[in-house]
């Protein structure tokens, strides 16, 4: 077992700071005080006395899940220990084996570090490095670090991957992740139907992956129908806004944002600063972040808070609006829940697959003691409607269970599906 590097005293002033950045930054401090010590006093024993460095971060870990909201998170940036969405471009569900519960791999990005070794759709996890996970049990990644990923076939054979994870910048209020390449594909399916797959929206603004997006809805050439893929898409920034633009021609507001918790829907519009459009280069960023930072003084000088409310750029006619697909997973989360509501408020898609997680607040970091991080929820998001979406799964209107046999015989229920949907529009 590895040995702890930091003694009770250390861990104390830890847990302390991890005390009062939640009592001071998580998005609704006010009706979770409380709870919130009852929970420290109860975890504080055992996150104290932990044996070793992974045992202190599990157990504190355990205390954040406490808050039962999304976007938490605690890690040392040296040891930039990560789950496998983060360091491998894949995830898992709880699934079964022929030696019981296994996580099984549902979604591996093309270009992402598990594809590149090997990992299949439907590959049961055995092992990591000779240490056996099953449910509910995670295996973590080290960033910059080469891995020996043990997996089972359907057909109950074994196989064992050398799985390479780079060492990635981390980038400001923001966990370190690897991106797959490319992150936004696409292709025709047919005559006259595209099919665009994005694995995540990099970037708080996301001016790269909004281009990519245009550029590959370009390059796809006149369609009438356009299926488009968000399965394993765990979210990111506001380059999403570029595929919320893509669904309507008009400017039409898709939420607000705002620290801590709107009242309701009336709170959001008087007052807020728009956004309303990706900069096509990082020059863009000047005059938005200008006028962002004055809008934002002239709020604090009067001492209000500043929502954020989101319109969608308006780019015009498309002659598959009105004919769109979007494909999901029990994986597809945050910002993509955001596109999937306002897609469904307006009658802008159709939505195929499985049920959505539920998790849409906005997060940030915060820097403790020792080199260890904290991820908060620091914002919560409405709809235009004035619906809160966090914690509330979003069913689609056509469900199509994920089936890791089906995956392993290189078929995929989902995607044809979607096609069958999309070709009846």
């Amino acid at each position: 077992m590895q040995q702890s590097s930091l003694n009770e005293s250390q861990r104390g002033e830890i847990l302390e700071a991890i005390t009062k950045t939640v009592t001071k930054k998580f998005y609704d401090p006010q009706s979770t005080h409380e709870d919130w010590d009852a929970a420290v006093r109860k975890h504080r024993s055992g996150i104290l006395s932990a044996s070793s460095d992974e045992e202190f971060e599990a157990r504190v870990a355990g205390l954040l899940t406490e808050l039962k909201s999304s976007h938490m998170g605690f890690y040392h940036s040296g040891l930039a220990r990560c789950t496998s969405k983060m360091a491998l471009c894949a995830v898992y569900s709880a699934g079964s084996s022929e030696d019981g519960p296994r996580w099984v791999f549902q979604d591996v990005h093309e270009g992402g570090p598990a594809a590149d070794a090997g990992i299949r759709v439907g590959d049961a996890l055995i092992a990591v490095d000779g240490r056996s996970f099953r449910p509910p049990d995670h295996p973590l990644f080290a960033m910059g670090s080469t891995v020996t990923i043990e997996v089972a076939t359907i057909d109950g054979r074994h196989r064992t991957h050398r799985v390479s994870i780079p060492l990635v910048k981390v980038k400001r209020n923001q966990l370190p992740k690897v991106e797959p390449n490319p992150i936004v594909s696409a292709r025709r399916v047919g005559e006259s139907t595209g099919y665009m797959r994005i694995a995540s929206y990099p970037g708080e603004i996301g001016i790269d992956v909004a281009n990519d997006i245009s550029r590959a809805l370009q390059n796809l050439g006149p369609i009438d129908r356009l299926v488009i893929d968000l399965r394993g898409n765990s979210g990111g920034g506001i380059g999403v806004l570029r595929v919320m633009s893509l669904l309507t021609p008009y400017k039409l507001v898709v939420g607000n944002f705002s620290n801590g918790r709107l009242k309701s829907s009336s709170d959001a519009p008087n007052g807020s600063f728009v956004l309303n459009q990706i900069p096509a280069t990082k020059r863009g960023l000047i005059p938005l972040a200008f006028r962002f930072f004055t809008h934002l003084l002239a709020r604090k000088l009067t001492g209000k808070k500043m929502p954020i409310t989101v319109v969608t750029e308006g780019p015009g006619y498309q002659p598959f609006h009105g004919k769109v697909v979007i494909l999901v997973d029990r994986h597809t989360a945050s910002a993509n829940e955001m596109l999937i509501a306002f897609a469904r408020e307006h009658k802008l898609a159709r939505i195929v697959g499985e049920a959505t997680p539920g998790r849409v607040l906005g997060g940030s970091k915060f820097k403790l003691p020792y080199g260890y991080w904290l991820a908060l929820p620091v914002g919560s998001y409405r709809t235009r409607g004035g619906d809160s979406i966090e914690g509330k799964p979003i069913p689609p209107d056509v469900e199509v269970p994920f089936d890791a046999r089906e995956a392993q015989e290189g078929r995929d229920p989902q995607l044809e599906a979607a096609l069958r949907v999309v070709s009846q529009l």
